[in-house]
């Protein structure tokens, strides 16, 4: 399991804090049982402080910090917006998270430039424990993101599963005799709860709950034991986009890219040399239902198309054209390695010889966006 300094030193901490095992086990012991008024009935077993349980719930709610990746190339940091950048001469103001696409725009616009991304500083920056700290200069900066997880790289955050909230906790404060009621409305509330158990003498959670899986699936959870095993089965069941790219190998991002305008080929090689003259006149539209045309002035030829993904960090696009001369030849399933403005750029390597062909699809000019 891969932990940052800053996490593991908060965890060792709270194991040599007095009411810790107590406070902890009461979380983790909970029964689905309604509470008694008082605590003097509920019965505590000794339990580690390293128990699986409480790391998981405690990694699922982790604030994720890939989504600014383009800005920080940090998993574990968030840069607290609005904020300004300077890339290859141009200003952006990034307000919301959408005005990272401006970002990779401004990076993709030229092939020949040096992407260089220069914040205005101070900034302020987030942890994933919620932590808060301003940073005054790049210098200071890279030493945070020199402690964060690299590119693709497995990291703390459990981002394919999470809680729906409201979740409603009965808890005893050390200097209290009968218990409260704390509603917790976030993961940035529910880890501050785990993260200061020091100050109760029993945290009580109140089953069922409900989990959301990554594909938007409710998962309905009674017990401790099935909140576990829920949290362990799906912690690999989703692409966390972890890439230094804004949303590249996002399924949901490619089909709208590729649905929107229409496209020509711009490059079709092979080991046997290029054959782009073969595509020219034709123009490809790629539908939402999954079909795709291939047109020119005279005919028009159908095809299927479709997107697959592998691992963390690989999309594919899939062609197929049956068994229509020539482009029964493009019946591949294409390793999507770019995605610029208006250029779509594929691989494969061959089965046979292992060469590499590679198809490069260009949006019409008409339809690029602006």
């Amino acid at each position: 399991m891969l932990y940052n300094k800053r996490f593991i030193m908060r965890v060792l901490k709270k194991c040599f804090c007095p009411w810790f095992t107590i406070s902890f086990l009461a979380l983790i012991l909970s029964c689905q049982e309604s509470i008694p008024e008082t605590f003097e009935e509920y019965e505590v077993s000794q339990i580690q402080s390293d128990t699986r349980l409480f790391e998981l719930v405690s990694r699922t709610t982790l604030k994720d910090g890939s989504k600014d990746n383009i800005l920080d190339g940090a998993n574990n940091i968030t840069i607290v917006l609005p904020v300004t950048v300077i890339v290859n001469g141009i200003t952006i103001e990034v307000r919301t998270e959408s005005d990272y696409q401006l970002i990779e725009n401004a990076i993709e616009a030229y092939s020949d430039d040096d992407d260089e991304i220069q914040i205005k500083f101070p900034i302020d920056i987030i942890f994933s424990d919620y932590t808060q700290v301003t940073v005054f200069n790049q210098s200071e900066l890279n030493t945070y993101i020199s402690e964060s997880s690299d590119e693709d790289e497995l990291d703390e955050d459990i981002e394919c599963i999470n809680f729906k909230y409201p979740l409603t906790f009965e808890v005893l404060a050390s200097n209290a005799s009968i218990p409260t009621t704390i509603i917790v409305s976030n993961d940035a509330e529910f880890f501050a709860l785990l993260d200061n158990l020091e100050d109760y003498i029993a945290v009580h959670l109140n089953l069922p709950i409900v989990l959301i899986l990554s594909d938007g699936y409710e998962l309905m959870i009674s017990s401790l034991e099935s909140l576990e095993s829920a949290i362990e089965n799906n912690v690999d069941t989703c692409d966390e986009d972890d890439d230094f790219d804004y949303d590249d190998d996002d399924e949901d991002v490619l089909l709208d890219f590729l649905t929107q305008g229409n496209w020509t080929i711009e490059e079709y090689t092979t080991e046997n040399g290029e054959f782009t003259e073969e595509y020219n006149g034709y123009t490809f539209s790629f539908n939402s239902n999954m079909d795709v045309k291939a047109s020119n002035d005279e005919t028009t030829v159908s095809g299927k198309w479709n997107i697959e993904s592998r691992d963390t960090n690989k999309l594919f696009l899939v062609l197929d054209f049956a068994t229509s001369a020539p482009f029964e030849a493009l019946n591949q399933k294409w390793e999507v390695t770019e995605i610029e403005v208006d250029n779509l750029e594929l691989e494969i390597e061959s089965e046979l010889a292992g060469d590499l062909e590679t198809l490069v699809f260009e949006k019409l000019e008409d339809d690029t966006a602006p």
